[in-house]
């Protein structure tokens, strides 16, 4: 699978948290589909076969760059948001993240590079993770991709908007699109409201993949 020639919009505002995820180094490039996921550098992506979900976020922060796991800003509630929609059997924390894959959930971003803010990321490096995200899906096929903030599905569509939840079209065939709410501490949303898109991907995923 290549990548579509999908236009971008503008690189998100510095208010937009969602670029608190996880991390990969080596920023991806043009180039023929690889023979399995892109795994290069020392924090590769949480992947696995037959995901039911894969989470898409932005980049990293700077505290997940620096420890080393996904999700591990103070006040990030992913690991809580997991737990409570029964998208896994209990909170995890963030040194677990390599366990998802055994609950059918994996991870990565549009950017490798951890920033203090998204709005530091540049056209260019959000265009770059395009055809690397096309491998991934290519090689591991999740059934969803559930992207960690609006902004981050914006990106990668190049829509001027989007609802939250399952969108009417896919960016890649036979695979949906889910839009949640960033799980930034950082995000306006109430904590109720985030769960509330969390349960309805818990939900697709159970459609999608009963049992």
């Amino acid at each position: 699978m290549t990548a579509p020639a999908w236009p971008l919009s503008d690189p998100p505002s510095p208010d937009d948290p969602s670029h608190d995820g996880p991390s990969h180094n080596g920023l991806p490039h043009d180039g023929p589909p690889q023979d399995g996921p892109p795994q290069d550098g020392p924090l590769p992506d949480v992947l696995g076969p037959d995901l039911a979900v894969l989470f898409v976020g932005f980049n990293p922060g700077l505290r997940s760059g620096a420890l080393g796991h996904h999700y591990s800003g103070r006040g990030n509630q992913f690991w809580r948001l997991l737990a409570d929609s029964g998208l896994t059997p209990r909170r995890l924390r963030c040194e677990e993240d390599g366990l998802l894959p055994g609950f059918g959930l994996g991870s990565t971003n549009l950017v490798a590079r951890a920033t203090a803010s998204a709005a530091e990321l540049s056209r260019a490096e959000l265009r770059a993770g395009l055809p690397r995200l096309a491998r991934i899906v290519a090689a591991v096929r999740p059934a969803i991709l559930a992207h960690t903030g609006k902004g981050v599905y914006l990106a990668a569509s190049g829509r001027p908007d989007a609802p939250w939840g399952v969108q009417d079209t896919a960016l890649f065939p036979g695979i949906t699109d889910l839009v949640l709410p960033s799980p930034s501490g950082l995000a306006r949303l109430p904590y109720a409201e985030k769960l509330h898109w969390f349960r309805a991907l818990a939900a697709e995923r159970d459609r999608l993949r009963p049992g």
